[in-house]
């Protein structure tokens, strides 16, 4: 069985384009149905004091982690 991580992003805006600026990861493996639970937005209250700045709730394979890109 594939294993997905959950990955939260944060981007910010130049006022043209988003910049990806960093990452966390929870270091827990699970499967991809249990992650896209995990980040649906009925799970998430955003709340932002910066409209240049955005987190992003993500999945991705653990077999990626530390990896520059990910090819899903």
């Amino acid at each position: 069985m594939k294993t997905f991580v959950l990955v939260i992003s944060m981007w910010g805006n130049d006022g043209t384009t988003d910049h990806y600026i960093g990452q966390m990861a929870m270091q827990t493996p699970m499967s991809q149905e249990m992650c896209e639970k995990f980040i649906g937005d009925d799970n998430w209250l955003y709340s932002y004091d910066n409209e240049y700045y955005k987190l992003i709730p993500q999945c991705y394979p653990s077999d990626c982690s530390g990896m520059e890109k990910c090819e899903q």
